[in-house]
């Protein structure tokens, strides 16, 4: 029993003096640090060696923190406002490899000098290999998953609903259509009036769509004024390009553009109108204050179309300037619609459609990893 005790310990004693007299120096650096950066370094050491640890602060009074890390993450040693010490050794139970952590929180650059060494335990591990290397892991896993197999077709019949349009249609709506008397100056009445026009709304329903495309006015004064339109009514009866069978007026004509000029009467009395958007501008015209319009003219007889103003109301506001004889004047408002029938149909149809069965299957999919690790 004593021989036994004695042999353990003259093992013991000559590692001791081996480790007490063998540093070997793993590295030796200057390391400057910024505001919250770090520097990592990373070496191998094998089981029961001692690691010996130098560190000293060249600018500044210390840094934040020195650590020691067995991977992954077993912390080994911790050090906190590091100023300087001097062969701090920290032994090695495993063989592994660590990570030195130098971590700097200074607005000012820290500087500092830093010796690692190891002891080894005994001359097997004297040569030990302190470097690192990547090595990748990987691994395999087969993950379910289900796709659709077509395993023929079956046939589905059904009925298809269409709104279709049955005919497209241009329609004259008069709007219009009165001999409106207008004083003259020196009447008790006013020699100013106004006629109110509303414009047709438009329809959008599920068999019926109607939208104003553009409206057509005729203002004359006196007998001469309605002989012109008569004569110009039956003109265009006489034309060849069935305009008569379209449209009941020439206006209708005049505002979709198959007429451009229509007769006018020479002599006559005249007429001041304006076209006005707004009743307030109404009152205005009817007191002789500025208002806005956004048509005028005068004479015996004018004509146009209005293609802008498709919604709403306006008015018609007449001026008579004689002194002393009122006129009749004649006012015709005519509008063109585009009107668009449909009908609800009922189709029956047939389709295919694929008979399905679900195949449960697997996918590999390989997953790499690289992580540090001892070069031995």
């Amino acid at each position: 029993m004593i021989k036994k005790l004695l042999i353990v310990f003259v093992v013991t004693v000559t590692q001791n003096i081996f480790a007490n007299e063998s540093p070997i120096l793993v590295t030796e650096n200057t390391i400057s640090l910024d505001l919250d950066e770090s520097e990592e370094l990373y070496f191998s050491f094998a089981e029961n060696d001692i690691i010996e640890f130098d560190f000293e602060m060249v600018k500044g009074k210390n840094l934040k923190e020195v650590e020691i890390y067995e991977l992954p993450n077993n912390k080994i040693f911790s050090e906190f406002k590091a100023e300087k010490f001097a062969k701090k050794q920290i032994t090695i139970r495993n063989k592994g490899l660590y990570k030195f952590k130098f971590y700097s929180s200074s607005i000012t650059r820290r500087i500092f000098k830093i010796k690692i060494y190891r002891i080894p335990v005994d001359e097997s591990t004297e040569n030990f290999n302190t470097n690192w290397k990547w090595e990748t892991f990987r691994d395999t896993t087969y993950i379910p998953y289900t796709i659709d197999s077509i395993t023929g077709y079956k046939k589905i019949k059904y009925q298809e609903i269409k709104r279709e349009l049955v005919k497209t249609e241009n329609i004259e709506d008069i709007l219009f259509n009165k001999i409106q008397r207008v004083h003259s100056f020196f009447n008790s009445n006013s020699s100013y009036t106004y006629l109110k026009v509303d414009l047709p709304k438009s329809i959008n329903s599920e068999l019926k769509e109607e939208k104003l495309i553009a409206w057509a006015y005729w203002i004359g004064v006196g007998k001469e004024a309605q002989k012109a339109y008569q004569e110009n009514t039956k003109s265009v009866g006489n034309l060849a390009n069935g305009i008569a069978n379209l449209y009941g007026s020439p206006l209708a004509g005049l505002a979709v553009g198959t007429i451009t000029e229509l007769m006018i009467p020479k002599t006559g009395e005249d007429v001041s109108y304006t076209f006005i958007s707004d009743y307030e501008d109404v009152k205005n015209f009817i007191n002789g204050l500025p208002y806005s319009q956004f048509d005028m003219g005068k004479g015996i007889a004018a004509y146009g179309k209005n293609s802008n103003k498709t919604e709403g109301t306006f008015y018609i506001g007449l001026h008579n300037d004689n002194q002393m004889q009122g006129i009749d004047v004649d006012v015709k408002v005519v509008a063109v619609k585009e009107v668009k029938t449909y009908e609800i149909r009922v189709y029956n149809k047939e389709r295919e459609e694929p008979i399905k069965v679900i195949l449960n299957k697997k996918r590999m999919e390989i997953r790499e990893t690289k992580i540090r690790v001892p070069v031995e």
